[in-house]
């Protein structure tokens, strides 16, 4: 296999990066790097253990003078969220990504996410269980699945595999920012019933594009503009002055992606085509002056449409009204860390399913109680519009420890290494250190990892110079651990 890293260091770790890239590993299809990895364990002599989710962990002795220190945990998660441009060929159950490197040294994929949430932990750990020369306690190395979905694998771990009492988090990219706290969050699922009846009208097409994207909890801030809220908005303006049923309507990949296409056919049956196209293009106008300075890439695009059925009027209109009234983006500001968003959701997905149209919205927060207040706000805003709404998918916070000794030791090492002040992160994103920290309590944690942007989408990339930074910090903490008495 020809590398495209090659010649860029380290040289063992990005070829293991390359290597897990070529295997498929989208949420949910965990079971060939697994597979992989077990084997990876298995060809040098590591114990590991793969339950029934496709959680793996994988042990190894301390060095030649550390084995019978306290074990540390090495964690990441084994799952990328499969987003591509709509252009991009690509089967995310078969294929494996396409490398690139850009004349500023980052790596990215070509048209769909990088996968470096959480490549690069799982590219660090292979490369730390491979050498031999290393002085390091035991490790214990936790890769989890189906992390993008709802931290569904480390929810479903039982621990009994786990005896570290201190955690090295590796999905917590910002060189020379330490993850101390994340949020924790829900999912709320509205679904829509309807019927169909045969379609009758002037049909029109409707496609949002252009929008960036982004984390819904790490960019909710930033006010990207939502596809699916952006067509509501437009579905909303036209059935001010026209009548009009759905005959389609789907929005957004991932829950916990701010999404950037959505997509709608409508029948019109008033003869008010050509109106609606003035108001679709009046309302197009004010959404990209709004979107000026955070979103500038807004296009709605129009084309004359047919179809064979189409949604009933009632369910049509309780989808317009949903779509338009459903809260979205940030709700409250922390007070305490300046820059943190404390509260927020997220309109992420609309799909149609077979009689149902779902909206899947992601809630974050610091705070538990926020988590299920604004969850209950929107299940209160979906049931009286007459749609179905259950609430799931609870993953807690990573609260604030002030007297971390790991947090401590790392940021200790970082400024001995470069001579600056480490920063303590609070993200607002769900992490896999809230779901730890309740299984294994008084868990000691710290999150670290390399300079990174565009996570969950397909202009994903990490900075290689800061890839390798970030694995040498790594490498003097398990140094240093060896140190500790």
């Amino acid at each position: 296999m020809k590398y495209v890293t090659e010649g860029y260091q380290p040289a063992d770790a990005l070829r293991f990066f390359e290597d897990i890239s070529a295997i498929p590993r989208a949420s949910g299809n965990e079971a060939g790097i697994a597979a992989y990895m077990k084997k990876f364990a298995e060809d040098r002599g590591l114990e590991v253990h793969v339950d029934e989710h496709n959680n793996v962990i994988i042990k190894k002795p301390g060095s030649k003078g550390c084995e019978n220190l306290p074990p540390v945990m090495l964690q990441g998660h084994l799952d990328i969220v499969p987003e591509k441009n709509q252009d991009t060929v690509h089967d995310w159950a078969k294929d494996g990504l396409k490398l690139m490197i850009t004349d500023d040294g980052k790596l990215t994929a070509d048209g769909t996410t990088l996968g470096c949430d959480d490549g690069y932990a799982i590219s660090y750990m292979m490369a730390v269980l491979d050498r031999n020369d290393l002085r390091h306690p035991p490790l214990e190395c936790v890769m989890t699945s189906m992390e993008e979905i709802g931290l569904v694998g480390a929810r479903k771990m039982s621990g009994e595999h786990i005896t570290a009492k201190r955690m090295i988090g590796m999905d917590a990219g910002g060189e020379g920012g330490f993850l101390a706290s994340s949020a924790g969050g829900n999912y709320v699922y509205i679904k829509v019933p309807f019927n169909y009846v045969s379609a009758k009208g002037e049909g029109l097409s409707i496609r949002v594009r252009g929008l960036e994207g982004g984390h819904s909890g790490g960019m909710i801030h930033m006010e990207k503009g939502n596809s699916n809220k952006i067509l509501g908005r437009i579905l909303y303006n036209i059935s001010k002055e026209c009548r009009f049923n759905i005959a389609s309507i789907t929005g957004g990949f991932k829950g916990n992606a701010i999404p950037r296409e959505a997509d709608c056919v409508i029948m019109i049956q008033d003869g008010t085509a050509a109106r609606a196209r003035e108001i679709i293009a009046e309302t197009e106008k004010e959404i990209r002056s709004e979107l000026a300075f955070s979103d500038k890439g807004l296009k709605v695009l129009v084309d004359t449409a047919s179809a064979e059925k189409m949604l009933n009027i009632e369910a049509s209109q309780r989808i317009v009204h949903l779509s338009h009234v459903l809260p979205n983006g940030m709700m409250m500001k922390s007070m305490a860390i300046e820059g943190l968003t404390n509260a927020s959701l997220n309109v992420g997905v609309v799909t149609m399913e077979e009689g149902y149209v779902q909206y899947e919205i992601t809630v974050r927060s610091a705070e538990d109680s926020l988590v299920r207040s604004i969850a209950e706000v929107v299940y209160d805003i979906a049931v009286t519009a007459g749609a179905e709404c259950s609430i799931g998918g609870t993953y807690p916070a990573f609260s604030f420890d002030p007297d971390s000794k790991i947090r401590k030791l790392v940021m200790d090492v970082y400024k001995e290494t470069t001579g600056k002040e480490g920063v303590i992160r609070a993200v607002h994103g769900g992490t896999e250190a809230g779901v730890f920290r309740a299984l294994i309590p008084g868990l000691d944690i710290v999150g670290l990892g390399p300079n990174s942007g565009g996570a969950h989408t397909p202009d994903e990339w990490v900075d290689l110079a800061s890839y390798k930074r970030a694995f040498d910090l790594l490498l003097k903490v398990l140094d240093r651990l060896c140190d500790e008495k």
